[in-house]
Parts: C-alpha cells; sequence; structure tokens
C-alpha cells in the first residue's frame, strides 16, 4: 500500500508541476496527491498538520495568481473594468482552450486575459494604445503567477520531501 501511495503522490506533483503552466489547477493536483497520499497511509508522513499547510500555501497561490493578473493590468494602465475583463478573459479563454484536448489551454489563457483587457479597455476608453497596454499587462501578470505558483508547488514539494525523509520513507 505504501509504494502505491507514494506512486500516486509522485504522479500527482509530476503532472501537478506541469500543470502550473497549462492551467491555474497544479498546486490544488499537488495537494490532492498528498491527501490521497495521507488518506491510503493512514495520515503518515503526511498527518493533519502537514495537510493544513499544503491546503494554505494552495490558496495563497489561488488568491496571488488573480491579484498577480489584475496588478500587471493595472501597472500598465488598465481600468478596473478592464481588469475584471482580463480575469473573466482568461477563465473563458482557459475553458475554450481546453476544448482541445488541454492542449490550448496555454494559448486560450493568454489570449483570454489580453482579449478581456484589451476590449474592455478598447470599448470603454477607446484608446487603441491603452488597450493594448492594459493586455499586455494581464499577460505579464499571469506570467508572474506562473512563477509564484512555482514556488509555492516548490516549498509545498519541499515540505513533503522533508517529511518523507524524517519518518525514513
Amino acid at each position: 500500500m505504501e509504494i502505491a501511495a507514494l506512486t500516486i503522490w509522485i504522479v500527482f506533483s509530476i503532472i501537478g508541476f506541469a500543470a502550473i503552466f497549462f492551467t491555474t489547477f497544479g498546486t490544488l493536483i499537488i495537494l490532492l496527491g498528498s491527501v490521497f497520499h495521507a488518506l491510503m497511509t493512514g495520515f503518515s508522513p503526511f498527518n493533519i498538520r502537514t495537510l493544513i499547510i499544503l491546503l494554505t500555501l494552495y490558496l495563497c497561490g489561488e488568491v496571488l495568481e488573480y491579484i498577480l493578473v489584475i496588478v500587471g493590468a493595472k501597472k500598465l494602465g488598465a481600468s478596473n473594468a478592464a481588469t475584471v475583463g482580463a480575469v473573466i478573459g482568461g477563465i473563458i479563454g482557459a475553458a475554450s482552450g481546453a476544448v482541445f484536448l488541454g492542449i490550448g489551454l496555454i494559448l486560450g489563457t493568454f489570449l483570454g486575459i489580453f482579449l478581456g483587457a484589451f476590449l474592455v479597455e478598447l470599448i470603454l476608453q477607446k484608446d487603441l494604445v491603452k488597450s493594448l497596454k492594459s493586455g499586455a499587462g494581464g499577460v505579464i501578470g499571469r506570467l508572474g503567477s506562473i512563477i509564484a505558483k512555482l514556488a509555492i508547488a516548490a516549498a509545498m514539494f519541499w515540505i513533503m520531501i522533508s517529511r518523507l525523509i524524517a519518518l525514513g520513507i
């Protein structure tokens, strides 16, 4: 059972790291792998305290992702409405990209963020340059969120590896 639990944890961790680039759910996949491992091993080495820490890191990453998209757009002059457009556009773009067996997620997300901010800004401000900057800012924010979530995923992984090593697994 322990080998199966470890295998599931490793597979979920690898998929989770890769998913950070494609979707917003990479750290959730890593967390779920840890929860499955904990359930399969009687919460050893990943006890409730460890799972709460991992859950907290996951939630921080999710909040940080949206904040960085908004900050990126705002830094390049987007209005509040355009930042909302960037977030909604990113969600719609990701959902649309998922239709293509997941391979369109990255393009769909980035395109959705850009178009969401760009179109809202263009409609409201009627300024092409400002609209292009707003869209670019949202995309830059998404790139920042990928880097941040990779750091959070690395912290999650380090915590889990430390627990495994501490118990000699």
